[in-house]
């Protein structure tokens, strides 16, 4: 059986420190990539002024685009919403992300996200009355070899025949002129591809910073340098979040940590199992004559056309950083082990030290770990990025006096199963989690609306079962 992308991604992030020997010691030590304090890129958000309020109905932790996206729903239902950022709106993997709104080659549990995901992100600009930079503008990914055309054929036959939402699917093989016509000034080739003629982008450092905005526009309160410490329960019930600068009482809490949700959870006795995994991105300059929309090739070249005309360019090799969390869930991920799409590295550095000392555990009036990383995200690896750079210079002439713009780190938090985790804590009736997902842009349309349906009792519009923490005991 072939093993995705994300599988084998995970399964040697997590166990390749069980597994590898001396001898990698040292290449593993001259990896790039290591959690730094860093800068927002996403577009300032001011956030809401003045003291807390002394209660909301829902509380939701983390203002990346998993929190807004939630915010949105719950407050377009009537009920409150307080968010409480611990530094600024999108500074973190929302503001970084590649930011494809996609739904090709997806699996079965993540399609229907993918699919409606798309539907609702062409009508955000409308809906928002702004301009979050979302464009629709296709995506073309070449087939290298008959086995893979099979397995696409098959994926759209079947995801055609009932996609749901009342939107058609609209992907369909290419080939001759309508793909020479995608990739102009290919070096290589390419004789047939998968063209996903709806899918479209979201520029990471515009999209969120403007749905956060939308959001106050509809009463969410949004508490950017604010902390969230813990949560307080009373007679089994979440009563209080507690904040550095005070407590709000409320009987729901979202958590939509990123990276931090499992450290979050750790100290509430909640064992949440997802590893950190590093990614490096750039942008380059527009070029005349150069392709359009979105591009992915099997030779290592993935761009994305920006609403400016520059270019979102990714490496997708990926880095996991040895650390404690590696000995512990390495075993877990074991299974996963095998051939992939793309290439992982680990990195042994620092992140290993800091995270024997980093605080497990901690009470409510005391300083956390999210005090001390405001905007926290991994540093690029330069290597990566040139070196893909330099690939689409050369499948690509156009792009040869293409310069750099900006380079920047990533950190995504992946399940093993490669599902994102949209659930209420089994522990804490009233706590809910959405959080673990590779594709936020993409999903966050769909996992706003379930969590907002957790949250409220309601069946979820859709099956929320494959993304349950139930699935973890």
């Amino acid at each position: 059986m072939k093993i995705s992308r994300r599988n084998f991604l995970l399964g040697l992030g997590a166990t390749g420190v069980v597994a590898g020997g001396a001898s990698a010691l040292v290449p593993m030590m001259q990896r790039e990539g290591t959690l730094v304090n860093a800068k927002s890129r996403a577009l300032h958000v001011e956030g809401t002024e003045g003291k807390l309020p002394k209660e909301s109905d829902v509380v939701i932790i983390g203002a990346g685009i998993q929190g807004i996206m939630t915010a949105i729903n719950l407050a377009e239902r009537g009920l409150s919403v307080t968010m409480c950022e611990k530094g600024e709106v999108a500074g973190e993997m929302s503001g970084r992300a590649y930011s494809q709104i996609i739904s090709y080659k997806t699996s079965p549990e993540i399609f229907p996200l993918h699919h409606y995901g798309k539907k609702v992100w062409r009508g955000m600009n409308e809906k928002i009355g702004m301009d979050t930079s979302y464009r629709t503008h296709g995506r073309v990914e070449a087939i290298p070899h008959e086995q893979e055309l099979a397995v696409v054929e098959e994926w759209i036959k079947l995801n055609s025949e009932n996609p749901g939402f009342d939107t058609p699917l609209k992907t369909r093989i290419i080939k001759g002129e309508e793909l020479a016509a995608r990739l102009p000034g290919a070096q290589s080739q390419w004789t047939i591809a998968g063209f996903e003629e709806d899918a479209g982008s979201v520029d990471p450092e515009t999209g969120v910073s403007m749905l956060a905005r939308y959001a106050m526009q509809i009463g969410v309160k949004i508490y950017t340098h604010c902390a969230v410490r813990g949560i307080e329960t009373a007679a089994g019930k979440i009563s209080d979040v507690v904040t550095e600068k005070g407590s709000i009482k409320t009987s729901s809490v979202v958590l939509a940590g990123g990276i931090w949700t499992r450290l979050f959870m750790g100290n509430m006795g909640v064992d949440i199992p997802t590893l950190n995994i590093y990614l490096s991105q750039q942008r380059v300059t527009a070029v005349p004559g150069a392709p359009k929309g979105n591009v992915h090739l099997p030779n290592g070249i993935h761009f994305r056309e920006q609403a400016d005309g520059t270019y979102a360019v990714a490496p997708r090799i990926f880095t996991s950083s040895i650390v404690k969390d590696s000995f512990i869930l390495g075993p877990g991920f074991l299974h996963l082990l095998g051939g992939g799409e793309l290439p992982l590295e680990f990195k042994m550095g620092p992140d290993l030290w800091n995270s024997f000392k980093t605080p497990t555990s901690w009470k409510n009036d005391e300083v956390t770990p999210f005090e001390e990383y405001r905007v926290a995200m991994a540093t690029p690896n330069n290597e990566h990025l040139d070196r893909v750079f330099n690939k689409m210079k050369a499948e690509f002439p156009v792009f040869k006096d293409s310069k750099v713009v900006e380079r920047w780190g990533a950190a995504i938090n992946l399940t093993s199963d490669e599902l994102p985790i949209i659930s209420e804590v089994p522990q804490y009736p009233g706590l809910f989690i959405n959080t673990a997902t590779g594709w936020g842009m993409t999903e966050s349309p769909a996992s706003g609306q379930i969590t907002a349906d957790l949250v409220m009792g309601k069946t979820p519009f859709i099956d929320a079962t494959p993304y349950s923490m139930k699935r973890f005991s």
